[in-house]
């Protein structure tokens, strides 16, 4: 729970969460599946409610992109060690034709 939340603050029912979360009241239906997902939605009174805080925590945390930051700051030569997809994909395609021609 948020360390400012108050019951005040709880979004209560499905068209509620979905306005809250994915700006869109008509994809209520998806906030069941994210309740099994392991979204910060609870059941009270018989409604399904959440903490905007909480949600959006998750909402941040869900959409992060990449792998998790470590820390470090990525060093200036590393990208130029990386070998570009398409020669990549140049060797594999060139390893995969030797093998059948072999």
């Amino acid at each position: 729970m948020g360390s400012n939340s108050t019951l005040k603050d709880l979004i209560r029912g499905d068209l509620p969460l979905a306005r809250a979360i994915f700006d869109d009241p008509r994809k209520r239906r998806l906030i069941p599946q994210l309740q099994r997902d392991g979204w910060p939605i609870f059941h009270l009174a018989g409604k399904r409610c959440a903490f905007p805080a909480d949600l959006a925590a998750h909402v941040r945390r869900a959409t992060r992109s990449g792998p998790k930051s470590h820390g470090g700051a990525k060093t200036r030569g590393s990208a130029k060690t990386r070998t570009p997809r398409k020669a990549k994909a140049a060797a594999l395609a060139a390893s995969t034709t030797e093998v059948i021609t072999a």
